[in-house]
């Protein structure tokens, strides 16, 4: 299991403490702001002139408390940032080291979740929440203090009415959990669902799906709206508890502060100190919301990351130099067969099984996924101690399965290659491949090519997976099925380049070589 990012490190400690000394220093101002209007109604209550300073203070703490508050919610915004960072960073390299059709089984809707819906929830706790909490726990207390300044008499009116309250929150606020997690999982559902509808939206409607996917579309919608409706009912009542015990502790200070004669002027700071206690208790309120939210994607983020891996190389050993000999030892395949067989270094094979074996065959050897059963040996050595690096290096997949994300004609070319060759090189590369048709539709190398490669051919795929062996010159070669795609004449342009390489061959096709060369054999896979 990956380890799940630790919420505080040690930057991000002194980011809060950051954090925390920005809303106290908002805390002081708004403390100042509360002092300074009971002196000013004092002196129009005396019928004075008002003081100056008073005055001035008063300005000087709105603007304070004005620009502290963006600079706190700015520094806690990076905060979140660096979490949700460091969090997408643990679920791209976790995902990366699972078998490959572990992850091809996942759904897309929720495997971009992981890394929009969820991360929001993350990076909003730590830049919000936390930060509310530290606020809560800093300006209540400091406007209790300065009631008590003021007039102790009022903060003992205040103090029940404030504890009734938060109390109210801490126990209201247990129930947004189990709402969220509801509301979390009909969500993820949709997009899933989207995720896989959306491009396949004029397929269905030709097929006459249209209207059932739409009304099963709204039958989902309008659940997650009712869990919606009742997660924001609850998150803002929670909210609305700090309104109305201010309305509550403001008549009984009013009431309390006449009765007992204290002046207008300490009313009047009274109340203002009481107003610093509103948007405290209001984020209390929130906090709740936010806290739900990140434990509700905590939840799933801990069973992605506990999801298994493939297994990590004991020695990390390198594959020797040359073409390679491999030895499969009844290796078990999605048909339920199993294969056994072994090639000396620069002969071929050809193996007579179906499609979908061949490419699990071929994952395991470059140990995209693990074997199943069995055992694989690659240059004399076992496949599980063989470093990744040079198992990149030294095998080679022409099919219909090359990697390509968006991006330029260049960058798909050299994906994976430590170093990028010149374009005059990969211009040379792009005709040997029979690729110039591409490069003419795409108006260069730095045409663009869409995500997933979805604007190309099978054949280009091929071409381009040829292309990339081109640039490595593996000791080992896999050649799939949908090489039978290609036309006759760059077939053959290709058939004619594996005939060259000094490279051990194992392929789904025929290979047209001359049999007296001998370096051609038929397995088949034992049932």
């Amino acid at each position: 299991m990956t380890p799940v990012p630790p919420l505080l490190t040690p930057a991000r400690k002194r980011g809060l403490a950051l954090v925390s000394f920005l809303v106290l220093l908002q805390g002081g101002a708004m403390g100042l702001a509360a002092f300074a209007t009971r002196a000013l109604f004092d002196a129009m209550h005396q019928e004075t002139a008002l003081p100056a300073l008073m005055l001035a203070a008063l300005v000087l703490s709105g603007v304070a408390t004005a620009t502290v508050r963006v600079l706190a919610r700015r520094a806690g915004e990076r905060l979140g940032q660096d979490y949700a960072r460091s969090l997408r960073r643990a679920l791209f390299d976790h995902a990366a080291r699972m078998p490959a059709r572990a992850v091809a089984t996942r759904r897309t809707g929720y495997m971009s979740l992981r890394f929009v819906g969820d991360m929001t929830a993350f990076r909003n706790w730590l830049a919000l929440g936390l930060p509310r909490l530290i606020a809560a726990l800093v300006m209540v207390p400091c406007a209790l203090i300065a009631l008590a300044l003021m007039a102790p008499l009022l903060a003992l009116v205040v103090l029940p009415i404030l504890s009734f309250g938060i109390a109210v929150i801490l126990l209201a606020g247990w129930k947004l959990l189990p709402l969220h997690q509801d509301l979390r999982q009909r969500r993820a559902s949709i997009a899933a669902d989207m995720a896989e509808r959306m491009p396949l939206a004029p397929h269905l409607d030709m097929l006459g799906r249209r209207r059932r996917e739409a009304r099963q579309m709204n039958r989902q919608l309008s659940a997650m709206i009712e869990v919606a409706l009742r997660r924001i009912t609850w998150a803002e009542a929670l909210k609305a508890v700090p309104d109305l015990m201010a309305g509550a502790a403001a008549a009984a200070v009013i009431v309390a502060g006449f009765r007992s004669g204290i002046s207008p002027g300490t009313i009047a700071g009274a109340l203002a100190a009481l107003g610093l206690l509103l948007q405290p208790m209001r984020d209390l309120g929130s906090l709740w919301n936010l806290r739900a939210a990140h434990r509700a994607a905590q939840q799933k983020l801990r069973a992605a990351l506990s999801r298994a891996q493939r297994p990590t190389p004991a020695a990390r050993r390198a594959l020797p130099k040359g073409a390679l000999t491999v030895a499969l030892h009844q290796v078990a395949l999605p048909s339920g067969r199993q294969i056994t067989c072994r090639l000396e270094a620069a002969t071929r094979q050809v193996l007579d099984i179906e499609p979908i074996d061949f490419a699990s065959l071929c994952d395991v050897i470059q140990r995209l996924d693990e074997v199943p059963s069995g055992e694989v040996m690659l240059g004399e050595r076992p496949l599980q101690d063989l470093s990744a690096g040079s198992l990149r290096r030294r095998i080679g997949r022409i099919d219909g399965a090359a990697v390509i994300l968006q991006g330029s004609l260049r960058r798909v070319l050299t994906l994976g290659l430590e170093e990028r060759p010149s374009d005059a090189r990969l211009l040379r590369l792009v005709e040997r491949c029979h690729l110039s048709p591409l490069l003419d539709r795409l108006g260069g190398l730095d045409g663009r090519i869409s995500e997933g490669g979805r604007m190309l051919s099978l054949s280009e795929r091929v071409l381009i997976s040829w292309a990339r062996v081109r640039l490595r010159k593996p000791g080992l070669l896999l050649i799939g099925p949908e090489v039978r795609m290609l036309d006759d004449q760059t077939r053959a342009r290709l058939m004619r380049y594996v005939q060259k390489r000094e490279a051990t061959v194992i392929s789904a096709i025929a290979l047209p070589f001359e049999r007296k060369t001998n370096d051609m054999s038929e397995a088949r896979a034992g049932g």
